[in-house]
């Protein structure tokens, strides 16, 4: 989110964690204490203090003998019911009954409202979402991995699902999520290829992953990637075809001039398609080229915007694709991959755009990367499954700078993560590629008629709900461990981060935290919300008021295990976020 002023300077100013999480906290607190409030006072109860957070006051304004306060601990909020208390009187010049005097199911309904009032706020959120239109990644694919149970089963670059069995894919997500479920179970895929709706059979892989219990599971996987590698190209040898035609490592092909028609290359497997057609047909490829931005001129965090800004005019290279020795294999997607290699091309994933500071003295842009620890590299993926396997701090690289090949070492990055079995290192490479998949244009599901936007709304909050249920119950189970409670700094965190990237990721955080105090409000733990519904229904079944005596103990047992919560959430999150904290704090002095 930003604010534009002074002739286009920008302040993002929710993307700073401390006001990000001011305004989203803000919000949640303000709705769910209206909701005890506003129910209150229709049940006709005194209130003596509406606070939008704890602690002293810093302003505010009594009105109706009530004082409207906002205070300094900006982490909660309270409604104060006077004579909620058997000991407390209402107050004079206060308007309304006292709490106590209050019908049991006037007094229910208003701690009730509370929670209610959060998933009120979670079902507008989405309503706003979905009326705003809701981004989602087409189920078209990308790229087949080589080698892969979906390549082997004829599934092609651009093919678009349709459906899985009876079930109609509609976006990626449903794509994974059946994939996923069905390792190593065989499934009637139908995609649609041009004009054409085929029936393929495919039987996904599996594969081993640690869940949040740190047990092992299986899911399923095909092969497919939703990102498109960038006709971004590599040129692998001095004494290749491509490298005599004029193509240079980072050239990115823009058009290609196949059987005398121009076509846009707008990804690798275009230019590969567009090869394939030239070699049947014993012609060259008259293609147009730019060299790609050099990195120094773009931004690291935009690899599209790295790949496609061109530097200097289009030129023409005529690549000689007939000259090659090539036997189709029937595979198009295989066959244009091993046909360009013997051209002398390979995509530029594993080709250095740009490194870290700390890497930019042994990485240099145009390096490929051959080996990972002695392992050949494939792909990116491929990489990214070394980089999970690997426990050192650091990794040997074997490497081609300009068709010389060179082994390195270089220092990887660490990242502190959590897991079941406590905190661990994850070590990473600081690299940019040049060939970082670039996704296709997302699919905007739009309800423009309110009342299809309220039926999502409410789909979306119960669904959720559902889903953080199961996931409360994991944690009696044991099935996530405890480790994985977080406190404010998380919340934090998950407010800054959202509104880096935009009011609707933002929005959407705010539903989700906002369920998640609705529920955990309705959890029956003396204090909250919950718990005292409970003693509500206990006076209810012994048809009296519950001794004072009971009530408070039951209150201190409920103090105790909300004090035992917030310590075990503050203990998680500085146990999370204690480096990058040590290391803004020394920052300041610096």
């Amino acid at each position: 989110m930003t604010f534009a002023f002074l002739g286009g300077f920008e302040i993002e100013i929710f993307s700073h964690p401390l006001v990000a999480v001011l305004v989203l906290l803000g919000v949640l607190v303000l709705v769910h204490e209206l909701g005890h409030y506003l129910v209150g006072r229709w049940c006709g109860i005194a209130v003596e203090v509406f606070s939008i957070g704890f602690g002293p006051r810093i302003f505010g304004w009594t009105s109706g003998g009530t004082d409207y306060r906002l205070s300094w601990i900006p982490l909660g909020g309270y409604v104060k019911f006077a004579g909620a208390h058997p000991s407390e009187d209402v107050p004079d010049g206060l308007k309304g009954i006292a709490f106590r005097d209050a019908s049991l199911k006037a007094r229910a309904a208003t701690i009730f409202a509370g929670p209610l009032a959060n998933f009120l706020l979670a079902i507008v959120v989405y309503m706003v979402l979905g009326m705003a239109g809701i981004q989602h990644p087409p189920p078209v694919i990308g790229e087949v991995i080589d080698g892969s149970p979906a390549e082997q089963a004829g599934i092609r670059y651009g093919d678009r699902f349709v459906k899985i069995g009876d079930e109609p894919i509609t976006t990626w997500r449903d794509l994974e999520r059946i994939i996923s479920q069905s390792a190593e179970k065989p499934l009637s895929i139908s995609v649609l290829r041009g004009n054409e709706t085929l029936q393929i059979p495919l039987t996904p892989g599996s594969v081993e992953v640690e869940v949040m219990s740190g047990k092992k599971e299986k899911i399923g996987r095909a092969g497919i990637a939703l990102g498109r590698q960038p006709s971004v190209v590599t040129v692998v040898g001095p004494e290749t075809t491509a490298h005599a035609s004029g193509l240079k490592t980072g050239d990115r092909v823009v058009a290609a001039i196949v059987d005398g028609a121009m076509q846009r290359i707008t990804c690798y497997a275009d230019l590969g398609a567009a090869a394939l057609v030239a070699h049947a047909k014993g012609q060259s490829l008259d293609l147009r080229v730019v060299t790609a931005a050099p990195p120094s001129s773009t931004a690291a965090s935009d690899a599209k915007k790295l790949a496609e800004a061109p530097v200097g005019p289009e030129r023409g290279v005529v690549l000689p694709v007939a000259t090659a020795t090539f036997t189709p294999s029937g595979k198009p997607d295989a066959d244009a991959r091993i046909l360009l290699r013997a051209l002398g091309l390979r995509d530029s994933q594993l080709t250095v755009a740009e490194a870290t500071e700390t890497l930019k003295d042994v990485l240099h842009p145009r390096d490929v990367l051959l080996k990972f620890n002695g392992q050949d590299l494939r792909d990116l993926y491929h990489l990214r499954e070394q980089l999970i396997a690997n426990q050192s701090p650091t990794a040997a690289l074997t490497l081609m700078r300009d068709f010389a090949v060179s082994d390195v070492t270089v220092n990887l990055k660490g990242i502190e993560a959590q897991k079941p079995e406590g905190r661990v290192t994850i070590y990473t490479l600081p690299v940019l590629f040049w060939g970082q998949p670039e996704e296709p244009e997302p699919l905007i599901e739009i309800y423009e008629n309110p009342v299809l936007a309220l039926g999502y709304g409410l789909r979306e909050t119960w669904d959720q709900t559902l889903s953080l249920v199961g996931n409360v119950a994991s944690l009696f189970t044991g099935d996530i461990p405890l480790k994985a409670l977080g406190g404010p700094m998380l919340i934090a965190k998950v407010a800054g981060d959202s509104a880096k990237r935009g009011w609707q990721t933002f929005l959407t955080s705010m539903a989700l935290i906002s369920i998640n105090l609705g529920l955990l409000n309705l959890f029956p733990i003396p204090v909250l919300d919950g718990g005292q519904l409970v003693l509500m229904g206990a006076e209810g079944v012994r048809r009296r008021p519950l001794r004072e005596a009971a009530v408070e103990n039951f209150q201190k047992v409920g103090f105790a295990m909300i004090l035992a919560l917030v310590v075990l959430a503050t203990y998680n999150d500085l146990s999370r976020f204690w480096k990058s904290m040590l290391e803004s704090v020394v920052g300041i002095f610096q």
